[in-house]
C-alpha cells in the first residue's frame, strides 16, 4: 500500500479517492475517522487522512489521475460561466451551480 494524497479537508480526499476508483483502481483511506479531531490533529500531518493504493502496482496510474484532476481544475478556475438555470456566475473548475445546483458546462467543453 503507498500513499497518494494526504489533506487535512476529507472532503478532497474523497473526491480523489472517487476519481480513481472509478478507474478501476481500489484505494484504502487511512485515518478517515480522525479528520473530525480539532486542534492538535490539525498540525499533525501524520494524522490526517490519506488516500492509499492497495496495490502498489497502480501507484503511477493513481497519481497520473490526480495530478491531471489538479491541473485541469487550476486552469478552469479562472473562467467565469453563467449558470443556464438561475444565471448564477460560477467558477469554471465547478461542475455544478454553487446557488441552485444546475449542471454547468464550460464554453470550450460544450463544442
Amino acid at each position: 500500500m503507498k500513499d497518494l494524497f494526504r489533506e487535512f479537508d476529507f472532503t478532497k480526499v474523497g473526491y480523489y479517492q472517487s476519481m480513481v476508483e472509478s478507474a478501476g483502481i481500489k484505494t484504502f483511506v487511512r485515518n478517515r475517522d480522525l479528520s473530525g479531531l480539532a486542534g492538535e490533529a490539525s498540525i499533525m500531518p501524520d494524522l490526517w487522512p490519506t488516500l492509499c493504493v492497495v496495490q502498489d502496482e497502480d501507484y503511477d496510474r493513481a497519481m497520473k489521475i490526480i495530478q491531471d484532476s489538479v491541473m485541469d481544475n487550476a486552469g478552469r478556475s479562472d473562467i467565469e460561466v453563467t449558470c443556464p438555470a438561475c444565471k448564477e456566475t460560477n467558477p469554471g473548475n465547478f461542475d455544478l451551480c454553487w446557488s441552485c445546483g444546475e449542471a454547468i458546462v464550460v464554453p470550450d467543453e460544450a463544442g
